[in-house]
């Protein structure tokens, strides 16, 4: 429904609208407006606020059947496109924040990144900011931060890019070589183009797919060729180039691979000798080539054991060295001195090569001198570590005990002393534990002359307290309990005097707080019953707060059982009217008893059966009976019994009062 006013959509005239229900309507209506406004403020609690604005359109929604059902339309399609609105929110947001773990999940991969998903990632947000225009700075800022990692997989794709087309380049020329019908060219060039192809570094896998098939293809050709021409020569001389190129790749591996390639360069030997001839116009040119690459690679190979054999002499001597100084610090007791030796006789075998065939039994040796060593003194400290720790534990109860000394044991003071002297050093804790012990004698001892003067000190501070808590004693009867408390333990006899007075003192003040405190409750009593017999007798008047009903529990009750009725609970009526009457005979008693107190008639005779009763009891009877009545009839009593007789009309609780007032009134001049 629009926002015009209902008024001018219900067909009435403004004449015909009683002014409270126009207040109603517009009261109504500007609701339903801040319903259908709310999701535009921001910064507040969505929920709370919808939940408020419920109450109170429920709360004044008393309004004829044709403007409820209008209104409530409006309001109640308010708090679905508010819920809607709230539901594309939470949608949007969790679609934001999937978007953010995947662009995080994206970042955290590293290396494992690619460009590919990096453009996906990119098309994701492109058409969550078509949807959403309102998060495109997030978005972009949240793009902004893989910016650095963008670059290096655009870098890393344009490198690829360009090993591909280089290889796809020789892939091409190798096809077109052997696809052509002269034989010639591919056989000048493929060295070449492979030579090239090599030089280009890590290629694609698509790519150098490609090249391999191409390859294959061209070496098929190559081999058909030579097997037409004089296929065993040539096969021979391209084996044997292959073997050649294998013996360089050899050459260029780094020394810590010469093992395996000793191992290799005899296997390519043995090869080479089942391979036949090659072409004439080849022979001196493949075997040339061979033989350098092979004297060359045994060189390296043969350096590399000479150099290995020299270093592992070298090792088995230092490490033989070693092994005689440990095994002569075996049997050592310098524990601290022999250990930093064993240990930086440790690390230099680290940094030592191995010793060959002789690494085994060396270190073997060398590890049984160390352990010998390290057993023995770790026998000993353990020993010694037991006997300080039993000592430090002795030391440790001896200072608890300390700690907890009051001034009154000297005597275990002077004991707990001489036990502490008694027992051995406890090794690197001694310095600490006997700077606490005497820390804690020293307090001990010091306390003592402290202990009075502290008494004193605190006993005037409490009286201090309690002087200012004598301005408010129905508030400080807990904390004057403490006080009391507190001056017991501590005994001060320079202060006790003084203790007893203001206790005194704020005993009278709190009978006179308490005295002012219940003419208070009277005082209130009256315009708080004739509130709520205001509110029994008319549901628009207001109910009193229930925190100043918690004096008058009769009144408090009767307050709840009317709100009760009020939200709908039939059966609080028949429970309310019960009250009432339970009042009224209350207040009839109590007031007749008071009257009865402040009239001046004599008393009635006793019935006959109270005469037979006095007759039997004996001549005391009546004077007791007539006792126990006027200690029945305290004017103070019944006062406070009235504050709590409960609640009546307002027309016999007006009557009531003016009794209660006259009466007391003539008690009072007695």
């Amino acid at each position: 429904m629009s926002e015009t006013n209902i008024t001018e959509n219900s067909g009435h005239a403004d004449s015909t609208i009683p002014e409270t229900l126009k207040e109603k309507l517009h009261l109504c209506e500007a609701l339903c407006k801040e319903m259908e406004n709310l999701s535009e403020r921001p910064g507040i609690d969505i929920r709370t606020e919808c939940e408020r604005l419920r109450c109170d359109f429920e709360a004044a929604l008393d309004l004829p059947p044709e403007f409820e059902e209008l209104l409530r339309k409006r309001f109640n399609a308010a708090v679905k496109a508010l819920e809607f609105a709230a539901e594309e929110n939470a949608r949007r947001d969790a679609e934001f924040a999937a978007l953010k773990a995947d662009m995080k999940e994206f970042a955290d991969a590293g290396e494992l990144a690619t460009f590919k998903e990096l453009e996906q990632i990119e098309k994701k947000c492109q058409r969550f900011v078509g949807a959403n225009p309102g998060f495109a700075d997030s978005v972009n800022a949240e793009l902004a931060i893989l910016a650095p990692l963008r670059e290096r997989l655009a870098a890393e794709a344009a490198q690829e890019k360009a090993a591909t087309e280089q290889a796809d380049k020789l892939t091409a020329e190798l096809t077109a070589l052997t696809e052509a019908e002269d034989i010639a060219p591919l056989s000048d060039n493929k060295q070449r183009i492979e030579e090239e192809y090599a030089k280009i570094g890590k290629v694609p896998a698509a790519a150098a797919k490609r090249y391999d098939e191409a390859h294959k293809l061209a070496s098929m050709k190559l081999a058909r060729h030579y097997e037409t021409l004089d296929f065993a020569r040539w096969e021979s001389y391209t084996l044997k180039l292959d073997l050649c190129k294998k013996l360089e790749e050899l050459a260029q591996l780094p020394d810590k691979e010469m093992p395996a390639v000793s191992k290799q360069l005899q296997e390519i030997r043995e090869k080479w000798k089942t391979l036949g001839s090659v072409p004439r116009e080849k022979n001196d040119e493949i075997n040339h080539r061979y033989l350098e690459l092979t004297r060359a690679l045994q060189r390296k190979v043969d350096d590399f054991y000479s150099h290995r054999r020299q270093e592992q002499k070298q090792a088995a001597a230092e490490k033989q060295k070693l092994c005689g100084r440990a095994a002569e610090l075996a049997d050592s007791t310098d524990w601290a001195a022999a250990a930093n030796e064993f240990k930086e006789m440790q690390k230099t075998w680290k940094t030592l090569p191995g010793a060959g065939t002789a690494e085994h039994d060396l270190f073997a040796n060398f590890r049984a001198s160390a352990d010998k060593f390290f057993n023995a003194r770790s026998a000993v400290l353990a020993e010694r570590d037991r006997k300080f720790k039993e000592a430090a534990d002795a030391k440790e109860a001896l200072i608890a005990a300390a700690e907890q000394l009051t001034p009154g044991d000297v005597r275990s003071a002077k004991n707990l002393r001489a036990e502490y002297q008694k027992l051995a050093p406890a090794g690197r804790a001694e310095h600490d534990l006997r700077k606490r012990f005497d820390a804690a004698m020293n307090n001990f001892f010091a306390s003592l002359k402290d202990d009075f003067a502290q008494k004193e000190v605190r006993a005037n501070e409490l009286l201090s307290e309690m002087e200012q808590l004598c301005l408010d004693p129905l508030n400080s009867v807990a904390r004057v309990q403490e006080i009391r408390e507190e001056f017991h333990k501590l005994s001060c006899r320079a202060t006790i005097s003084k203790e007893r007075a203001v206790l005194e003192k704020f005993s009278k003040a709190l009978d006179a707080a308490r005295k002012q405190e219940k003419e208070s409750l009277f005082d209130k009593l009256k315009p708080l019953a004739l509130q709520i017999a205001a509110a029994y007798a008319d549901t628009e008047s207001p109910l009193p707060d229930e925190a100043v009903l918690e004096k008058f529990p009769r009144l408090k009750t009767a307050a709840k059982l009317i709100a009760s009725l009020r939200d709908g609970d039939a059966s609080c009526a028949e429970k309310l009217e019960k009250q009432i009457a339970s009042a009224r005979a209350e207040h009839e008693r109590i007031l007749s008893a008071l009257e009865e107190f402040s009239s001046d008639k004599q008393q009635e005779p006793l019935s006959l059966a109270a005469e037979l009763e006095a007759a039997i009891l004996g001549n005391f009877a009546s004077a007791q009976a007539a006792e126990r009545k006027k200690k029945t009839a305290d004017p103070k009593q019944l006062k406070q019994e009235f504050l709590n007789a409960g609640l009546l009309p307002a027309e016999e609780l007006e009557e009531s009062f003016k009794r209660f007032d006259a009466a007391f009134a003539a008690a009072a001049a007695k």
